[in-house]
């Protein structure tokens, strides 16, 4: 796991994302929603959990949580973010899951309802210090079961090709760069003993990409090579793209002190 030292912290870039785009914030996390929520109804359904209530921290604008609601995991949903204008558009968008605003990565953070499942899906990359989140979490919530997934980005062929590029000034505001190792020593260093894992390639559709190139002022090389790396490449190579340049990992996981 390799930090990113500057003096803009990953958090801060998404509240000003949803500060200041709001709309466009959502939509994107709309289009990643269905693969993230998937790995979560795997994680669990293949140990057999059906939890009462689910818990999503970093929700955003909950698309994430919206799309494990319409898979019908679970029979309360909660969703805490820290920004006002993120939880404003969930709750309105969400019938059915209590959205509240809260800083998770505030020292005072708690939440003394029992939950069954956790879930922080593409949160921990983005804080300087995930370790205190998990223990805090660990030592003062009350929960089962804790589902997180990050981008593996500290892969081989990801770290040759940021030795021509300073990697920490990155527009998703990552300040953490993780292999499947790095990421499974964080969390058993924090007092969770891993159940269960699941590594996949996320791959864009054409949908998504023609929205995401349209964000870009891009040359036609430029484009070339987002279309390569976004879209056919990692089909084409999905095996050798998960080892070496990137994936995704989501990892099942519980108090190794857990009451079940």
């Amino acid at each position: 796991m390799t930090p990113r030292t500057n003096n803009v912290l990953g958090k801060d870039i998404y509240l000003d994302k949803y500060r200041n785009g709001l709309e466009d914030e959502a939509r994107w996390l709309e289009f990643g929603a269905a693969m993230k929520a998937n790995s979560v109804a795997t994680l669990l359904r293949g140990r057999g959990i059906h939890p009462g209530a689910l818990l999503e921290l970093g929700s955003g604008t909950g698309a994430v949580i919206r799309e494990c609601q319409r898979q019908g995991l679970a029979r309360d949903y909660i969703a805490v973010d820290a920004s006002e204008e993120a939880i404003a558009w969930a709750r309105e968008r969400s019938p059915g899951i209590r959205c509240m605003v809260a800083d998770i990565t505030d020292p005072g953070f708690t939440q003394t309802e029992p939950v069954d499942v956790v879930v922080l899906s593409h949160v921990l990359e983005h804080l300087e210090h995930p370790g205190d989140l998990l223990r805090s979490m660990v030592e003062r919530m009350s929960f089962e079961w804790l589902i997180a997934e990050v981008p593996l980005e500290d892969l081989p062929a990801a770290r040759l090709k940021n030795l021509m590029r300073d990697r920490s000034k990155n527009a998703a505001g990552h300040v953490q760069f993780f292999t499947e190792r790095s990421f499974r020593n964080l969390l058993t260093s924090a007092g969770l003993e891993i159940a269960g894992s699941l590594r996949y390639v996320p791959i864009f559709d054409e949908e998504i990409l023609e929205w995401q190139l349209g964000r870009m002022a891009l040359s036609p090389t430029g484009r070339l090579m987002k279309r390569l790396t976004f879209r056919h490449l990692p089909r084409l190579f999905r095996p050798l793209w998960g080892t070496f340049y990137q994936a995704h990992l989501a990892v099942l996981c519980k108090p190794a002190t857990s009451r079940s």
